[in-house]
């Protein structure tokens, strides 16, 4: 008991540095964000490499039908989401938001050294299909419920007119890892030749995930349960019947462009730009790298501007942009552009795309009730994860069901759509307390 409000008289004081925060309070941050990190970097780099894991994993004797399995597989992580994120954001409501933030970091480590210990379709035929859709499932059980427990986590710790903040620094974590899955793909596209790469240097990336692991894991055994779980401990019960459907629909609306847009703007731009910009893979991952970079630079300064100008005013103006530009942009990417433009064009895209999401993390975990908070996010997050997890595949598929390589650009659109009614009909909650 003493113990307890030792805890909570920590995290509530003022100190320098980082907003003024408690000691208790940065290394929560930290350890939400840190591990966050790794998380992503493990569950991203699949994407970055799905041209060369065609070759590894499916006989197809056809570019485009291995291409196709190849991110059917990748889409098969984010269907298994959302029982990841029901098991555990209850589970996180429940026990606490840190005990399956270090469950799933686990198990996010476990299934990407699977992936790059697996030996492939060549040496032992269908199994190495079936491992890699298995650690895919892993994969997908982990990010499901890490997304909205973070969330939670991180949006309980701060203070408020902080909390936007707060959730562009996860947004600038997501993009983090997935930087850092980026830049390992672009090097050892690099520094290898092509044999050397598809023969084991792709390998290299995903088993490399596996020794960040212990860092995140000693961050988050050194840091309290928030200060808002443990006061409303007493309310956590059965999910309400509500309204809570309500508001799940409409976090997901909001979630549609960090899921969908996001994965187009970066996960599966360097595909897209190789196969269809003719621009060079390394070069394709490098231009990529550097939009990641952006992002985990802009998200922060995005969340701070929710908190100052509201979550809804940004929404709205950046999925207008979306909606506007995202068709020029892609039909300018096909016009065999020199790579300078194309660096360009993915930037300008990488914008907006933040923009539109910097305010997310923060507005959706501002919906829910700290009793149901974990669940709410993190099912937010996974449903609109549904159709972001499978857009590379919807986007190779539309190419070749209609023959336009500008197709995919309607899922940036229809996305930013579905946020913009979502962001019109919600109250602005950047000033409120939670509750």
């Amino acid at each position: 008991m003493t113990n307890d409000r030792a805890v909570r008289t920590s995290a509530a004081e003022p100190s320098a540095g980082m907003g003024g925060l408690g000691p208790q309070r940065k290394r929560a941050v930290a350890a939400g964000i840190i591990g966050n990190t790794l998380e992503w970097y493990d569950f991203g780099v699949y994407g970055f490499l799905a041209t060369v894991l065609a070759r590894q994993f499916f006989p197809a004797s056809e570019q485009y039908v291995a291409l196709l399995q190849t991110f059917g597989a990748f889409g098969v992580g984010f269907a298994a989401r959302p029982l990841g994120a029901l098991l555990m954001g209850r589970l996180g409501d429940i026990v606490g938001r840190k005990a399956l933030l270090v469950v799933t970091i686990l198990m996010m480590a476990t299934g990407t050294v699977a992936i790059g210990a697996v030996p492939n379709y060549a040496r032992i035929g269908i199994m190495a299909p079936i491992v890699l859709l298995v650690a895919r499932v892993l994969q997908g059980l982990a990010a499901g419920g890490e997304w909205g427990n973070a969330a939670a986590f991180l949006a309980e710790w701060a203070s408020t007119g902080r909390r936007g903040f707060y959730g562009g620094m996860l947004l600038a974590s997501v993009s983090g890892g997935m930087l850092l899955g980026s830049g390992a793909s672009a090097l050892v596209s690099t520094l290898l030749t092509q044999q050397q790469l598809f023969a084991w240097g792709w390998r290299i990336p995903f088993l490399a995930g596996a020794a960040l692991v212990p860092v995140g894991l000693y961050m988050r055994r050194k840091v309290e349960e928030p200060p808002a779980f443990r006061s409303h401990s007493a309310e956590r019960k059965p999910l309400p019947a509500g309204n809570f459907y309500g508001l799940l629909l409409r976090a997901s609306c909001l979630c549609l462009p960090l899921m969908i847009a996001s994965y187009m703007a970066t996960v599966y731009m360097p595909s897209y730009a190789e196969l269809y910009g003719h621009i060079e893979r390394s070069r394709a991952l490098w231009s990529n790298t550097c939009a990641l970079a952006l992002t985990v630079i802009a998200a922060p300064l995005v969340g701070s501007l929710s908190d100052r100008y509201g979550r809804r005013r940004l929404i709205l103006l950046n999925s207008v942009a979306l909606i506007i530009f995202s068709f020029p942009l892609y039909f300018w990417i096909v016009s065999a552009v020199p790579f300078g433009t194309f660096l360009g064009i993915q930037l300008l895209l990488t914008i907006m795309v933040v923009g539109c999401n910097g305010g997310v993390p923060a507005a959706v975990a501002e919906i829910f009730r700290t009793s149901s908070r974990s669940t709410g996010a993190a099912l937010a997050n996974a449903i609109a994860g549904l159709l972001g997890g499978f857009a590379p595949l919807i986007s190779t598929w539309l190419i070749g069901r209609t023959g336009s390589v500008v197709s995919p650009a309607s899922l940036v659109v229809f996305a930013a759509a579905a946020a913009l009614i979502a962001a019109a009909g919600m109250r602005e909650t950047a000033h409120t307390e939670l509750t």
